[in-house]
């Protein structure tokens, strides 16, 4: 798909629908995850070891999968401007880096998961078998890294629907063998993260097939040429990895928070008295629900990014102001279908994820109630979130990384952990803000927030960003690009 010509306002929804069915994949595959543990494994006590995960996870990893938006941006604004053959640098380099920055990571996360779950204070009930599901999923880092890569190439040159494929393909091998390692291998936590592993595995060597056997796309892999280019690898680096700090700083309050809930030793929700142990159940299943809302808004953030770095190479300034309204009015059409549904159906899609253990201490009377809580708060407010996500995607396609990094770090990381330290804790106003709505109502809170200082940033930057468009070198300010080559406008990935 050519992301600077046509209708975009329709080609937004026909390139950002793949990139959403992709994550609500991963999400399924993830609920499969828990509910064979749930069904044929260890029960509650399994499914909350499984996703009390989530939040660490993402922050070990996000920073450093987020340093593929660097490679995005960067084919993105050279596929628009027509340079090839630096695009060609940056694909190499970016490979590279993946498969180096996936064994460092996996490594290092293998070695210290336990101190990390005791850090962050995991109930001593789920805290082994969560250390088994975090050990193995690490092991797959690098398989992981490299289709992170990979899909973020494709999605850079117009093409978002062969990562779905791809993760289609895989996602059935991590079914299939939750199915066998869970009920037939009784492998429990271990079985599904192994699962994962083969899954990752599956998506790396399909995506990486892709661009190697891509002889008619605008660049392709070759084993000759996958060496390490400095020039890109900075270019790479200087987007993407303020987008990692970013992440980092998203994801710090969230593992916080995420530990605060376990200081709730209970709470009264409709009159109905409900302990800590459900409490973490149900939150785990909401957080599931939540996701694929959050997917949605997500694909469509991820879709300004492509479609702002392509024409900003292009030198479109009037697509460019399009896309970023066209995207927010997209996201707010994707986050009311889905928080409805949510909201909806919430206690039954609860019920899929959350079954009565009693040998667990867990039950659906209790853990459904505090999941939809949670889910209450969360949905409703999470147009909130894709306002800040779309802005930051707008300035990012722009290679304006270095500001969303500091507005998410100023207006959601540090309110968030304000409020931790400052009104959440027991002792603290009474207690009064020592609550599970309380605990939740941080994030709208933290959104608005910083959705304000997004829209200062807009105003100021984007003047400043169009004026660079003049200048010779938008694409790469530190190597000379050969705009001479015949090839530099052929063909799609």
């Amino acid at each position: 798909m050519d992301l600077t010509k046509g209708n975009l306002f329709w080609k937004i929804p026909l390139f950002a629908l793949p990139m959403a069915l992709t994550s609500i994949l991963q999400l399924l595959y993830t609920s499969v995850d828990l509910l064979s543990v749930n069904l044929w494994g260890g029960g509650g006590s399994s499914m909350s070891a499984v996703g009390s995960n989530g939040a660490l996870i993402n922050l070990l990893v996000t920073v450093f999968v987020s340093l593929s938006l660097g490679a995005n941006v960067a084919i993105g604004n050279a596929k628009g401007a027509g340079h090839r053959e630096h695009a060609q640098k940056v694909l190499h380099t970016s490979l590279l880096v993946a498969v180096v920055t996936g064994i460092i990571v996996g490594i290092f996360g293998a070695i210290f998961s336990p101190y990390f779950l005791q850090w962050m204070g995991t109930n001593a009930s789920i805290i082994d078998n969560a250390t088994t599901y975090l050990r193995i999923y690490f092991i797959g880092l690098p398989f992981l890294m490299i289709y992170n890569y990979c899909a973020q190439i494709m999605r850079a040159l117009g093409d978002s629907r062969r990562p779905l494929y791809i993760l289609i393909a895989s996602g059935l091998v991590n079914v299939l063998f939750d199915w066998i390692f869970v009920r037939f291998c009784h492998w429990d936590v271990a079985g599904v993260a192994w699962a994962t592993v083969l899954c990752e595995g599956v998506s790396a060597v399909l995506s990486w097939l892709v661009l190697a056997l891509n002889k008619k796309g605008y660049i392709q892999f070759h084993w000759k040429e996958f060496r390490f280019d400095r020039e890109s690898f900075f270019e790479i680096l200087r987007i993407g990895l303020p987008a990692g700090f970013q992440g980092l700083a998203f994801s710090i309050p969230n593992v916080l928070i995420q530990s605060s809930l376990y200081t709730i030793g209970s709470e009264t929700i409709n009159g109905v008295t409900i302990d800590n142990n459900n409490i973490v159940a149900g939150s785990a299943a909401s957080g599931n629900i939540e996701g694929y809302i959050y997917a949605m808004i997500d694909a469509v953030a991820s879709a300004c990014v492509a479609f702002v770095s392509q024409n900003y190479g292009a030198h479109n300034r009037s697509h460019i102001r399009k896309v970023f309204w066209y995207c927010q009015a997209w996201m707010m059409i994707f986050w009311v279908v889905t928080a409805g549904v949510c909201v909806g159906f919430g206690r039954q899609l609860l019920s899929i994820f959350v079954s009565d253990n009693p040998a667990k201490g867990i039950y659906q009377s209790q853990a459904i109630p505090a999941g939809y809580e949670r889910l209450l708060v969360l949905a409703l407010s999470y147009f909130l979130d894709g306002i800040m996500d779309v802005s930051s995607g707008y300035l990012r396609g722009m290679r304006y990384s270095t500001p969303p990094a500091i507005i998410t770090l100023c207006g959601c990381t540090i309110s968030r952990i304000i409020f931790l330290a400052w009104f959440f804790p027991a002792n603290y106003f009474g207690g009064y803000f020592h609550t599970v709505g309380w605990l939740y109502a941080v994030f709208p809170i933290s959104w608005v927030l910083t959705d304000l200082a997004y829209m200062v940033a807009i105003l100021l930057i984007t003047p400043r960003a169009f004026a660079k468009i003049n200048e010779p070198h938008v694409v790469s300010e530190a190597v000379a690009i050969d705009s001479r080559d015949p090839n530099s406008h052929g063909g799609e990935a």
